[in-house]
């Protein structure tokens, strides 16, 4: 009788281990089962409607400018002409078209921003001489945009270390590391300053500039009198925004892209790619485009971040893609030689264009067709349509 009990006893353990092990194993697979369906969001690239379905075409340079003081600074170009800025601190002025040099400013010192046109003047910002013991200050020079004639040199308290963006009222920039300013269009006096450690991106929309910091938040400021309307804590560096009527979208160095609401900076979604984002968003009509240092570029609905579709490029993405056409884009990898031309409504590749030599260095430039990018040794022109 003992032993039938101590039977049935080890028995009835085998039992209820069994089944204590096989509820842990259906647990986990129940587990593993939400791991994998959220490791696999992003769908993969559909076969054929990848790079490797298109052959790349071989694409005769238009015409190129080659300097040395050139090579890989970003140009600043226009219906009928193409300016660059040297590091020797000069700039020049080359025809669309077919590259002839229309003029040479005089010697200057090296640009801290990328060109702006104001008018018809070119505004070039530089750093002033360095006193003992003190911060640089600031040039800004406006070249006649025809002649290359300086027609006015205004020093500033601390040079322009941003891109300029404007709302037709005022110009607002970064001023050394720590100062956000709103510039007077005229004379460059400062309107209003707000202090920060900000980065060099600026965005400017509907009676706001949206600028990050290097802590990691967004802020809001109203264009009128600097005062900050919002502050958004993203949990890394934000990359350059865009904004819509309601959103403002913007990725950072986490490789998040995040739509916040333009009224109080209200997180309404957030979606991860792969790698940072460095680029600003493109914000079309029912989506944003996002390029990301993942070689990846991204469609998300615009409302809900759902994404539309990705498409792989062939390299890593620091620049936005360019329209082309009305529902086309050109999309540029960092110091590659292709140039993607991608269908935007479903990420189709329509065509790959490969430059003979030179590697792309900067965004795409689309004037009529022509496509304009500074390059590794230069500048480059070549002609898509």
């Amino acid at each position: 009788m003992g032993i039938l009990t101590e039977s049935m006893k080890v028995l009835t353990d085998s039992w209820w281990g069994c089944s204590l092990a096989l509820v842990m194993s259906l647990v986990w697979v129940l587990n593993q089962g939400a791991v994998a369906r959220q490791r696999s969001r992003w769908p993969p690239v559909p076969p054929l409607n990848g790079r490797l379905g298109v052959p790349p075409t071989v694409l005769a340079t238009t015409w190129h400018y080659l300097d040395p003081d050139g090579a890989r600074q970003t140009p600043l170009v226009t219906e009928n002409a193409v300016y660059v800025p040297l590091r020797n601190g000069k700039v020049v002025a080359l025809a669309r078209r077919d590259g002839t040099r229309l003029w040479e400013s005089a010697p200057g010192v090296a640009t801290t921003a990328k060109l702006y046109r104001l008018g018809n003047l070119l505004l070039a910002c530089a750093s002033g001489p360095v006193a003992d013991g003190a911060f640089p200050s600031g040039i800004v020079r406006l070249l006649d945009m025809t002649t290359g004639v300086v027609r006015q040199e205004v020093s500033l308290p601390a040079p322009i270390t941003s891109q300029v963006v404007s709302d037709g009222r005022r110009l607002y920039v970064r001023l050394g590391t720590t100062e956000i300013a709103a510039l007077d269009r005229q004379d460059f006096s400062r309107r209003w300053s707000v202090g920060g450690n900000f980065t060099e991106h600026l965005a400017c929309a509907g009676g706001v500039v949206f600028v990050g910091t290097v802590t990691g938040a967004l802020w809001a400021l109203r264009a009128e009198d600097g005062r900050c309307l919002w502050s958004s804590k993203l949990g890394a560096i934000p990359g350059p925004a865009a904004a819509s009527e309601e959103l403002v979208y913007c990725g950072t160095t986490g490789g998040e892209v995040i739509a916040l609401r333009r009224a109080d900076g209200r997180c309404q979604w957030r979606r991860r790619t792969g790698a940072a984002v460095l680029a600003s968003p493109i914000v079309s009509q029912n989506q944003v485009l996002i390029a990301s240092y993942d070689n990846f570029l991204y469609a998300f609905h615009p409302k809900t971040g759902e994404l539309r579709w990705r498409q792989q490029m062939a390299g890593r993405l620091v620049s936005p893609p360019a329209w082309l056409t009305e529902s086309t884009l050109v999309v540029a990898a960092l110091d590659d030689r292709e140039i993607t031309v991608v269908h935007a409504p479903d990420g189709r590749i329509v065509a790959r264009w490969q430059l003979a030599s030179e590697r792309i260095f900067s965004a795409l430039h689309v004037v009529q067709g022509m496509v304009i990018m500074a390059t590794e040794q230069g500048v480059a022109a070549v002609q898509l349509l």
